[in-house]
């Protein structure tokens, strides 16, 4: 099997690089990424990818005859490539527009032109907007530039459902430890501060509640997928809700002399919680603690 990620070089990317490249039945892994973020530590990490069966090219996903050159031949493409700038996700539209909304135009025109047998997209729980999400069919009111473009993206992966396998998944706020961190997100940038200062600061409404996912467990569930048949269909991905007190007490299970600080809590925020899909549960490793989680 050839399986080209987009966006391997990312947060997610770069740990389904690792995980996929253990894989017997994985021949080629083409890591399409174009190094924005300046994570490099795909290739200079502490330890090598396991096989000798990954490849990388430095290109964009706007960039079409790239595109072109580089899915010919592949069997499944993972497409993870996006802009995410938490907590700036209602800033620079455009930027937004272009990469998260055409050039996932670009991915399915070319998945499309090439004949690859499968795609599976990363999606996020964003779209929704806001409120308690049940099922796939909850109305999406994406609430932000990022939301807004993501949910357009998710318009051209949809057509493609009828022509080959497509799985969307629109996913939960990732968290946890990557070669690539991220500390744009609440959990990451919480356990940060934690660590580094002893002192937390939660800004806003304290109850907040949203789903999350780890990037271990998001990762296992992707890896699980390429080795099944599934329906083309859009997938819920999440594993457990938490609100800012909630990780705030799972912290300091591990940092009893915490200090939490709290910013503006008269401001009201959307909880956005998502009932993760059945179809997916079997693929989602053992349960754990959130202390074990962090």
């Amino acid at each position: 099997m050839k399986v080209m990620v987009t966006g391997g070089a990312g947060y997610i990317g770069n740990e389904l690089v690792y995980r996929l490249s253990a894989e017997p039945s994985i021949k080629d892994i083409l890591v399409y990424d174009n190094l924005c973020k300046g994570n490099y530590n795909l290739f200079t990490g502490l330890r090598k990818v396991p096989g000798n069966n990954v490849r990388f090219i430095q290109a964009d996903i706007l960039d079409s005859r790239s595109l072109r050159s580089c899915m010919e031949g592949m069997d499944v493409v993972i497409h993870l490539a996006a802009k995410v700038e938490t907590p700036f996700a209602d800033q620079n539209a455009h930027d937004f527009e272009q990469t998260n909304h055409w050039g996932t135009a670009e991915v399915v025109y070319t998945a499309e032109e090439v004949g690859i047998e499968r795609l599976i997209y990363l999606s996020s729980q964003s779209v929704y907007g806001q409120g308690e999400v049940t099922g796939t069919d909850h109305p999406r009111v994406p609430s932000s530039y990022y939301s807004i473009s993501k949910m357009r993206g998710e318009e051209h992966v949809m057509r493609l459902m009828e022509k080959i396998p497509v799985q969307l998944l629109r996913c939960a706020n990732v968290y946890g430890y990557s070669k690539n961190l991220r500390f744009d997100t609440m959990v990451n940038q919480f356990v940060f501060d934690a660590h580094f200062t002893n002192r937390v600061a939660i800004h806003g409404d304290p109850d907040l509640t949203v789903s999350h996912i780890s990037v271990y467990r998001l990762v296992e569930v992707l890896a699980r997928m390429i080795k099944r048949d599934m329906d083309s269909d859009v997938y819920n991905l999440s594993h457990r809700n938490m609100s800012s007190l909630d990780l705030v007490d799972a912290l300091k299970a591990l940092y009893p002399d915490l200090e939490t600080i709290f910013v503006d809590q008269h401001i009201p925020l959307y909880n956005l919680t998502m009932v993760g899909d059945e179809r997916l549960k079997d693929m989602l490793p053992g349960d754990s603690t959130m202390e074990e989680d962090l």
